[in-house]
């Protein structure tokens, strides 16, 4: 197979209509020192809740935020995000759908360096109006340069710093192993259902969930995973992409790093290609097809 070439005219790396973030770009993001928590609750069941609750062996700063109480647990709650006492490194945004545009809004404004949104209801649903809302969050992140993860994802965890920014009921992730595994899937339930594999002895260093991808995609997080040393393989759950180009400029980021990527191309049947559609309004596209491509640049297709 011969070796994929950044520079070469066919390269996917010259025809992207914005670049790969790699590590530095989302370092504020995908490995805080402080973390927002936007719609933190005591109220058990709330998301606010339980990634509360999940953050309990984070190494950094935990900011709870909610105008309605003062304080949760032995931590100090703040009425908004731009009033934490210190820049805010991640922001998690759970609260309803209506209130995350203007959250995001408030998010750049205090200089957050990345949002992540659980929210669902935007461009998964195949409503106009609803897509309209997740271009424009897209525009704000990408017009700001604040790292957006969402909508429509279950969060992530770093097990570096033991930062599980998600509300699903998971396995602690112990500290990575060496030879560890970086996790990426479009599908949040199933990336974090897979991460229970640690229970069996498997060790990941991060696991993160897409969702809808309207500023951070699988291929950016790829790329992300290239530069960190505590990941030694790369693992995709993949659906599909509107700019497939991009996964596969990440790809050759992932050879030229002698780092192997293992993709799990999913929604291959017509049936998947509507599931994945309506599930995180991925264009799934032709599983023939994207194994051609992968094969090409490097990838290990499943």
């Amino acid at each position: 197979m011969p070796l994929p070439v950044s520079d070469s005219p066919d390269s996917p790396m010259n025809t992207l209509s914005r670049p790969l973030r790699r590590h530095q770009a989302l370092e504020r993001l995908l490995h805080p020192a402080t973390i927002a928590v936007i719609g933190a609750s005591p109220r058990p069941g709330a998301f606010g809740a339980a990634v509360l609750r999940n953050l309990a062996g984070y190494s950094g700063r935990i900011y709870p935020v909610n105008a309605r109480y003062p304080q949760i647990g032995e931590l100090a709650c703040y009425p908004s995000v731009g009033t934490v006492p210190e820049m805010v490194d991640c922001a998690l945004i759970a609260t309803p759908r209506e209130a995350v545009e203007p959250i995001v809004h408030e998010c750049v404004a205090a200089g957050v360096g990345g949002a992540i949104v659980f929210a669902s209801g935007f461009a998964e649903t195949g409503r106009a109006e609803r897509i309209a809302d997740q271009t424009r969050l897209a525009a704000i992140a990408q017009e700001s340069g604040m790292a957006l993860l969402g909508p429509n994802t279950v969060g992530m965890v770093n097990a570096l710093c033991g930062a599980a920014i998600t509300f699903m009921d998971i396995t602690p992730v112990p500290p990575p192993a060496p030879r560890a595994i970086g996790l990426v899937s479009q599908s949040a339930a199933l990336g974090m259902a897979l991460a229970q594999a640690v229970t069996r002895g498997v060790s990941f260093s991060r696991v993160l969930t897409s969702g809808n991808s309207c500023d951070i995609d699988m291929a950016d997080c790829v790329a992300y995973l290239v530069d960190d040393p505590a990941c030694s393989v790369i693992a995709c759950l993949f659906e599909g992409m509107s700019e497939p180009e991009r996964l596969l400029a990440a790809a050759e980021l992932a050879w030229q790093a002698d780092k192997p990527l293992v993709v799990y191309k999913m929604a291959t049947g017509e049936e998947g290609a509507t599931a994945a559609l309506s599930h995180t309004g991925s264009l799934a596209g032709s599983y023939a097809a994207y194994r051609a491509l992968f094969r090409r640049k490097g990838v290990v297709p499943r």
